[in-house]
């Protein structure tokens, strides 16, 4: 019997197979065979989808190790068969076929296989006739079928010798032998005199014309040399010429897509700037008084970010604010296909409180979360979302949808 998170795991893999979707439905069956190794159908259906990506390799693989747990399983042997005649071993892939038939004799689809199968070993073997009578037409052909050699990559095979530390001994540099009369003639040999370019520290006492210099700035010639590796990189830095900044990253690190526009002090309700010209989403003092008077901060740019802060706030009130400080328009692209069921129920559990707690006059509001609603319906896979949601969550949803959808035609 499966464990209950490789049945799970199983089952999110059969969706994603179901949808096309094969390179996740093998990560998902990989899940599941990590959680439970002795199950066979793990394997078999995680080789069914390397065969739709032709990846015959991974196939035979998967389906040799459900021939072990299951040594007479048909369908491990049919897919076995395909991966190996993908990989033109056509003699491998008529052996597994010939197993069937031996299991399943009235099996059709096997039988048009072999048929298959014989039409290309016959086609081999008239290509080969051909080749051996052009090369050497004095012998008859072979009707040996000799299936091509395996394309895995060669390993070069390098002998290692053991050392142990006891036999391990420093060789001991030889001082060189230099003949006499070699040496006299190194030494009446004039070589160049080497010359060191480190600078010598100064012993205190200065020459006439170091003490006659005119005083002044110093020249970048005679400038103090840096210490270290990190003066010399600040010198680099300030001599570079300056550069025009431009885009949406800065030096100082305050770089964003979003400009909050700064509010002018007065008792009226704070007002987060909206990315969009013209449009500005006032925060209600109904909903959570301004927050505990929290400082805004710049949106979240990424999955990542949006999700810590996300779920580092405890408050409906605090999560509508960090939202509503991100586009509609990035929704999809900040989630692409990374969006959790569980994430999407809190968002709408957001939608839900702020929607209850506006007044009905308050159009922006209600158009401002359609906005938001529309562009979550557009993040990939949103479909497959709403099939892992609860009734419960499923119901919110229509709720909030209907609501804003009567207050759009009212």
């Amino acid at each position: 019997m499966a464990s209950e998170k490789a049945r799970i795991a199983k089952d999110k893999g059969n969706t994603a197979f179901k949808a096309g979707d094969y390179p996740t439905a093998i990560g998902h069956y990989t899940s599941a065979i990590l959680a439970d190794s002795n199950d066979h159908t793990f394997p078999l259906n995680r080789a069914a989808a390397y065969l739709k990506l032709g990846k015959n390799h991974d196939a035979e693989r998967d389906c040799t190790a459900v021939l072990k747990l299951s040594p007479n399983n048909v369908k491990a042997l049919f897919r076995r068969g395909q991966a190996l005649l993908g990989l033109d071993r056509l003699t491998d892939a008529r052996a597994d076929l010939d197993a069937i038939i031996k299991l399943e004799p009235a099996n059709e689809a096997v039988k048009q296989e072999l048929a298959n199968i014989d039409k290309l070993i016959v086609q081999r073997q008239s290509k080969q006739r051909a080749s051996i009578t052009s090369s050497r037409p004095g012998k008859p052909p072979s009707n040996i079928v000799q299936e091509p050699a395996a394309d895995h990559p060669k390993r070069r095979r390098i002998p290692i010798k053991i050392i142990e530390p006891n036999e391990w001994k420093p060789s001991k540099p030889t001082a060189p032998i230099i003949d006499a009369r070699e040496s006299e003639d190194v030494e009446k040999t004039d070589f160049l005199t080497p010359v060191s370019s480190r600078s010598i520290p100064s012993t205190g006492k200065q020459t006439p014309e170091v003490l006659a210099a005119p005083k002044g700035p110093p020249s970048p010639s005679s400038a103090e040399k840096p210490r270290s590796f990190m003066d010399a990189k600040q010198a680099r830095e300030n001599a570079k010429p300056g550069r025009v900044g431009g885009g949406i990253f800065r030096p100082s690190g305050q770089h964003t897509l979003v400009t909050q526009k700064p509010s002018a002090p007065s008792s009226s309700p704070r007002e987060i700037a909206d990315p969009s010209p013209g449009i500005t989403i006032p925060k209600l003092n109904a909903i959570g008084s301004n927050v505990n008077n929290a400082p805004l901060t710049k949106p979240p740019m990424t999955l990542f970010q949006f999700t810590r802060s996300w779920e580092s706030l405890g408050s409906d009130d605090a999560r509508w604010e960090l939202i509503s400080g991100i586009p509609p328009s990035s929704i999809p692209r900040m989630f692409q296909n990374s969006l959790e069921p569980s994430l999407l129920a809190s968002i709408l559990g957001t939608f839900r409180h702020v929607v209850d707690q506006a007044h009905n006059d308050d159009d922006r509001l209600y158009g401002r979360i359609r906005e938001y609603m529309v562009s979550l319906q557009k993040v990939q896979r949103f479909g497959t979302v709403l099939l892992f949601m609860s009734k419960d969550e499923k119901q919110l949803l229509d709720g909030l949808w209907n609501t804003l959808q009567n207050y759009g035609h009212s």
